[in-house]
């Protein structure tokens, strides 16, 4: 005789933040967005279409205030990426400044070597 497990609900909830961004009021703020902008700030290339709506306001009280477009930014992925490589993330913060930098010096001594005068 085979004993039957028993299921239990082991759902975590869902994120207020990941539930907003699940919202038809958030999906139309991105894509008028997208269309509106056409282009990643950083690298200058056409937004894709999975761009990512980068909030400039980081205050968790804020996240769902989509009143002001200024406070957004699109931008591709991998630009997306960097700039929270270079200020942080959630509650860590970095020095970016100091992480840019030391990336223009890395650039640089990158260009030396591969004869480059820019």
């Amino acid at each position: 005789m085979t004993r039957k497990r028993m299921k239990t609900n082991t759902k975590k909830p869902i994120d207020p933040k990941v539930q907003f961004r699940r919202s038809k009021e958030w999906k139309t703020f991105r894509e008028k967005l997208r269309k509106k902008q056409k282009k990643d700030p950083i690298t200058g290339s056409p937004l894709q279409k999975n761009a990512n709506c980068h909030h400039g306001d980081e205050n968790p009280a804020n996240y769902s205030d989509i009143s002001d477009e200024s406070k957004f930014v699109m931008l591709n992925q991998r630009s997306h990426e960097v700039l929270h490589w270079a200020w942080g993330d959630g509650n860590k913060r970095y020095n970016w400044k100091e992480r840019l930098e030391k990336l223009a010096e890395l650039c640089k001594w990158m260009d030396e070597l591969n004869g480059e005068t820019k």
